[in-house]
């Protein structure tokens, strides 16, 4: 499961979303609004709540800031490689 630590309605994160969607990946999102430990985790990656956002998958987060889908793309050879069995 793809833990996803952002903020409800920003930009980068409804992009995140939906390309975990296109890609069929399950995942949960955490609005750091709503959940300590998910504030408490972008704060310490990223040093601001919108700046970035943080991608978890097996405990190893991942801050990502600038979302673009190149990004995404080399987010999720990654998760290929690393995570997919």
């Amino acid at each position: 499961m793809i833990r996803v630590y952002g903020l409800t309605g920003c930009g980068p994160c409804e992009v995140i979303k939906l390309f975990l969607k296109q890609k069929n990946l399950p995942f949960e999102f955490l609005d750091v609004q709503e959940h300590p430990e998910a504030r408490q985790k972008v704060l310490e990656m990223v040093g601001t709540l919108t700046a970035g956002v943080v991608l978890e998958v097996n405990g190893e987060p991942i801050a990502l800031s600038g979302v673009s889908i190149p990004k995404l793309e080399a987010w999720y050879q990654e998760y290929l490689r690393r995570w997919r069995t």
